[in-house]
């Protein structure tokens, strides 16, 4: 796979602009994978995140004649990623919170009665994530899980910092309500039932 400098790029996009397949072929092998990580991140669906790769190139390839980028193409194309998995979770009106790997984990095998409180707080915080509203939940789950500064958010959505930081405020401030509640009822409940 060849890395291309920013002026061997230009001179293939060019050739892409003209109908070169094979000037096309090495845009592709260079950035599809990089493309492929960036959806992953925010789908985490291996397959679907390939979609959303190749589906960048087949646009990329058939406005071609109509293209003006301003960035370089490298930007251009994670930018077209990241647009469409953004539309994707707009579509399912959901994201997948059921891989373990993305929910704190206990440092030791709980006990019986212990399993039964972790996993209805963590269920607790998967139901208290999903009810955000939506813009909320993208920008909670890109700094939480992907590990983006509010900086890195705003510039990805085209929104400002302030908004990242108010959205932000406002899903830590739901999940530690659920969490608040869930921890007055076990309380009640314990000292009802001793």
């Amino acid at each position: 796979m060849e890395i291309l400098t920013p002026d061997r790029e230009k001179e293939l996009l060019a050739k892409v602009k003209q109908g070169d397949e094979r000037a096309f072929r090495d845009l592709f092998d260079a950035y599809y994978k990089y493309l492929t990580v960036t959806a992953y991140r925010y789908l985490h669906d291996g397959e679907k995140a390939k979609d959303m790769a190749q589906d960048a190139f087949v646009e990329l390839w058939n406005r071609r004649d109509s293209l003006t980028i301003t960035t370089g193409l490298k930007a251009y194309l994670r930018q077209a990623v990241v647009n469409k998995c953004l539309n994707y979770i707009k579509r399912e009106k959901r994201m997948d919170f059921s891989e373990n790997a993305m929910l704190p984990e206990t440092p030791t095998v709980p006990a019986a009665a212990d399993n039964l409180e972790y996993e209805d707080t963590r269920s607790l915080i998967q139901t208290a994530i999903d009810a955000l509203p939506e813009r909320c939940r993208i920008i909670f789950c890109m700094s939480r899980f992907d590990e983006k500064s509010h900086k890195e958010i705003a510039a990805e959505l085209g929104i400002s910092t302030k908004t990242i930081e108010n959205q932000m405020t406002r899903a830590l401030k739901a999940l530690r309500s659920a969490v608040a509640k869930r921890t007055l009822l076990w309380l009640f409940l314990s000292w009802f039932l001793s």
